[in-house]
């Protein structure tokens, strides 16, 4: 079934993407692949190198996304593509890219991955790029990605789609025909909220709860001289704050870094109004894990469950698949 002129909007292409055309040749194109002024995204695509070399590894992902929507435009994009192109990309640079076709056979062919399934899919069409839906995204990386990351990708898919409810998530997974991935996937569909603001809050919370710590209420906000804080964190039973800081803030994307770090102490002076203690982690400790384990330990956040193994080790996993 195809959505057509759904609202939301793609993440954007990370750069611009060259293939021959009236303006360039292929033959030109080659010869400035062969000196190494462009690279290669995919056969018959080509980006500046110099850009390519400033990009992290997910959004050199998404560039290949676009690559292969651009020289096949009638194609269904689906599973961690799907995420990708949406904005939520917790993957490796190298993964496929991921196309949905139930009237062939799966097969791989050169960086794209063929897929089919009997299970039919909702398909939207979003600035002119086929792709499953929300919902079946969710489903489809639940399926086949580490639980933590399963987790992340729900919450961030649903902040982006306002008209999908986390409950109707563990519906489509039990209603599909196939049962590949399905016990998988219920751990992060029970989760999923869509109320942690970034991969970095869900992938906290899955450590969290696999390290068997209580877990902490979410965006508690606190007012202090009419001005409002809201904290990624708190334990109550410790009157304890938690931020997940992604440092995105301090590099200048949003505004000087010297007036956001003088606005983040004002915000901190104003939370120890309220609170008897502020932790803070960000994606380095959570990734080598035993730091961040050591913050939580250290704030006596209570231990509430045996530690969780897998779900660590796992976890890890999907941590460091990020920086590849």
């Amino acid at each position: 079934m195809l959505n057509a002129g759904i609202a939301p909007r793609l993440a954007a292409p990370p750069l611009e993407l060259l293939r021959s055309s009236e303006m360039v040749s292929s033959t030109v194109l080659l010869r400035a692949w062969r000196r190494g002024e462009v690279v290669r995204v995919i056969p018959g695509v080509f980006a500046e190198t110099s850009r390519w070399s400033q990009i992290p590894p997910w959004d050199r992902y998404l560039a290949r996304a676009y690559a292969v929507a651009l020289t096949h435009p009638a194609s269904v994009f689906c599973g961690i593509t799907a995420a990708a192109l949406r904005g939520v990309f917790l993957g490796r640079q190298q993964d496929p890219i991921l196309i949905l076709d139930p009237d062939r056979t799966s097969r791989i062919c050169g960086p794209v991955r063929v897929l089919t399934s009997a299970d039919a899919r909702t398909i939207d069409e979003i600035d002119g790029i086929l792709l499953t839906s929300a919902g079946d995204t969710i489903v489809d990386v639940a399926r086949t990605v580490a639980p933590a990351a399963g987790l992340a990708y729900a919450d961030a898919l649903l902040r982006r789609s306002r008209d999908l409810a986390p409950a109707q998530l563990p519906a489509i997974n039990e209603s599909r025909l196939s049962s590949r991935g399905r016990r998988r996937a219920r751990w992060a569909l029970a989760r999923a909220t869509g109320g942690p603001e970034s991969p970095l809050d869900s992938l906290s919370l899955a450590a969290i709860e696999g390290a068997g710590y209580e877990l902490p209420e979410l965006q508690v906000t606190f007012v202090t001289d009419g001005i409002a804080d809201r904290a990624d964190f708190f334990w109550r039973s410790r009157n304890l704050v938690g931020e997940a800081d992604g440092d995105v803030k301090y590099t200048g994307e949003f505004g000087d870094p010297a007036e956001a770090i003088l606005n983040e102490k004002r915000r901190e002076a104003r939370l120890q109004r309220h609170v008897a203690g502020r932790i803070r982690w960000g994606w380095s400790e959570l990734r080598d894990m035993d730091p961040f384990l050591e913050i939580l330990g250290t704030a006596r956040v209570p231990r509430v469950a045996p530690a969780d193994p897998f779900m660590l080790a796992s976890l890890r996993d999907a941590l460091r698949a990020r920086t590849r």
